[in-house]
């Protein structure tokens, strides 16, 4: 409970628009900003939290979310700070792994630091 509580206080830092997500099996549904022309303006994630490392996390999303990896909103899970977040997605002409450190404009660590004080 206190990780998905800390999970919406970050996304709010970050400026990520943000809702429960209505989804079975998933927490969250983030929106956050891209400037690349290719992209539309914004990427969507669906999120599930779930209290894990990065290679857990990793081994967890290939193991679920192989052939669903791609789909938009894309399916990513988000452990116990932004060290450990891992999703794939497209991003421009091509896409990849990614985690929440590339897409905040602060330092992501920082910012949950805060979302856990604020």
């Amino acid at each position: 409970m206190w990780l998905k509580l800390q999970w919406a206080r970050f996304f709010t830092l970050a400026g990520w628009d943000w809702k429960l997500s209505s989804r079975p099996g998933f927490d969250f549904q983030v929106t956050f900003p891209c400037g690349h022309s290719e992209c539309q303006g914004s990427h969507t994630l669906i999120v599930r939290v779930v209290d894990k490392c990065y290679e857990a996390l990793e081994r967890k999303h290939r193991e679920t979310f192989s052939d669903a990896s791609w789909d938009i909103p894309s399916p990513a899970l988000f452990g116990n700070g932004p060290d450990n977040t891992f999703w794939e997605m497209s991003h421009g002409a091509g896409g990849g792994i990614e985690t929440a450190h590339n897409w905040t404009q602060e330092d992501a660590n920082k910012l949950w630091k805060r979302a856990a004080h604020d």
